[in-house]
């Protein structure tokens, strides 16, 4: 027959189940941090990259309305394609860090000789460096005839 154990020597046994229990808890918090985390990270990087895309089109539309409206021109000379652009003013509150550039290039169209046909390219970008995981940058270019 075997002797019956006192209660006070299974009290050890609980301890270490219960240390066992917190290290498994508290390492499966940290994973769901993280994962959390990252998620939100990515989700932000998304944003502004719908951001940067939406102010690229935003620049497209004011260079067609330069060229487009008599009392804006000349907004693109003939031959001409200036090589740093228009910098549209700064975006208000937190997205003052988006920066969109428009040029234009104009030249005459060799088919009919006398209609210009416009080029629109729009650079936006947000973040200063290009080697940065949360830089966004679009290039959007558009040709018209007028």
């Amino acid at each position: 027959m075997k002797p019956i154990q006192s209660p006070r020597k299974q009290q050890g046994f609980a301890l270490i189940a219960a240390i066992v229990l917190v290290v498994v808890l508290a390492g499966l918090a940290g994973f769901v941090a993280s994962m959390v985390g990252g998620q939100s990270a990515g989700q932000q990087l998304e944003r502004m990259s719908e951001v940067v895309d939406r102010a690229a089109q935003t620049g497209v539309e004011w260079g067609a309305y330069r060229v487009l409206t008599p009392a804006a021109a000349p907004a693109c000379p003939a031959g001409s394609t200036a090589p740093a652009g228009v910098l549209l003013p700064a975006l208000p509150g937190s997205l003052g860090a988006v920066s969109v550039r428009v040029r234009c290039a104009r030249t005459t169209a060799a088919v009919t000789g006398d209609s210009n046909v416009y080029q629109i390219t729009v650079t936006a970008t947000f973040g200063a460096n290009p080697t940065s995981p949360d830089y966004v940058e679009r290039v959007k270019t558009v040709v018209f005839g007028r």
